[in-house]
């Protein structure tokens, strides 16, 4: 789902960029209606968490992968405005050192995967839960994986949507639509399976640092910690470390569902050490990445893919110092000025 520059023509990319900062901005003035003094690493980790398991593709079709997009995931864990947060810096992090997504096309794809896939896996999530919540333990797994095929689902539709609007030439919009909402709905049928793990991993550890269970008392009351928060925390740096530093080489190597949409009536030769596409297609408008010079460019460390996993690691690193900071930063613009006695309430004053 990460798009290259050229995909779209100029006018949609800018347009769609207005969209996606318009939106991450009024995310982060809302945010802060999320926060509490467990937010910031929270937050940090599941932005992490997020960076390792998209750089392991896993096989839905013959010659097509995905990834988990991560919206929903991060939507009911930290809530939807600080989800959009995360998934935009993940993807800021993965177009500017790592050269996958194309500057030009970070707006789109910010709107596809940031924007819509966290409101509507959100959305999905709220509908469910009255239901799903309320009936049996099971339910909470059931409705991570709906909200995580659902949003993937319409993070693909939103690529229909630019191309639509300014697409490349080289296949029509039906053929395009057709084969995004095949192997999307595929791929979203594997971004639930791991939504629906990981939420109800962290909901059986710490139900308190479940964003989505939080704003419901009742589902939160009979759900008790089984591990202090630092444990928890920890565990979970864990997690996204050993995900992106070892079982990022067991990633499939195919092109994932966008880029083999794109890729569709063009054949992938190697002509010295170079791959070019023969016949017509969408991705032969796509242009050269300009951080490709990174020395992180494609999950390396200067370009030895041996080092996957060091590059892997040091994404993680990225993405969650940079959330941190930036949850910190607005969380501090939320406190309230000192009492007459000099003193302040706490940013946990209220819990959403």
């Amino acid at each position: 789902m990460h798009m290259s520059d050229g995909i779209v023509n100029a006018p949609t990319s800018a347009l769609f960029a207005a969209i996606a900062i318009g939106g991450v901005g009024f995310a982060a003035w809302r945010a802060r209606t999320e926060l509490d003094e467990r937010t910031a690493p929270m937050a940090g980790l599941v932005a992490a968490f997020i960076f390792a398991v998209q750089m392991v593709n896993f096989p839905v079709l013959p010659g097509v992968s995905g990834h988990v997009l991560g919206g929903a995931l991060a939507a009911i864990l930290v809530g939807p405005y600080v989800g959009v947060l995360c998934i935009s810096v993940v993807l800021v992090v993965q177009a500017l050192l790592f050269a996958d997504g194309g500057l030009t096309a970070l707006g789109t794809n910010i709107t596809n995967m940031a924007l819509i896939g966290v409101t509507v896996g959100y959305l999905a999530a709220r509908v469910l839960a009255p239901v799903l919540l309320a009936r049996r333990e099971s339910g909470l797994a059931v409705l991570a994986f709906l909200a995580g095929l659902i949003g993937t689902l319409c993070a693909a539709l939103g690529f229909v949507l630019e191309y639509a609007i300014g697409g490349a030439a080289g296949a029509s919009l039906g053929t395009v639509t057709g084969y995004m909402v095949i192997t999307h709905a595929l791929i979203g049928v594997g971004e639930g399976v791991i939504t629906a793990i990981t939420v109800t991993s962290v909901a059986a550890a710490r139900p308190d640092l479940v964003y989505l269970l939080r704003t419901r008392s009742r589902s939160t009351a009979s759900r008790r910690a089984r591990v202090s928060a630092n444990q928890f925390l920890v565990g979970f740096a864990l997690v996204a470390v050993t995900v992106a530093g070892l079982l990022s080489y067991l990633a499939g190597s195919a092109p994932d569902g966008l880029d083999a949409t794109t890729q569709r009536g063009c054949t992938v030769s190697e002509v010295g050490g170079v791959e070019q596409l023969d016949g017509t297609c969408i991705a032969q408008q796509a242009n050269q990445h300009h951080p490709v010079n990174s020395p992180l460019a494609g999950y390396t460390v200067d370009g030895n893919g041996a080092l996957t996993g060091v590059a892997g690691v040091l994404g993680v690193a990225a993405a969650f110092a940079i959330l941190v900071a930036l949850v910190r930063a607005i969380g501090a613009r939320r406190r309230p000025a000192p009492t007459s006695d000099g003193t302040a309430r706490s940013l946990a004053g209220r819990t959403p």
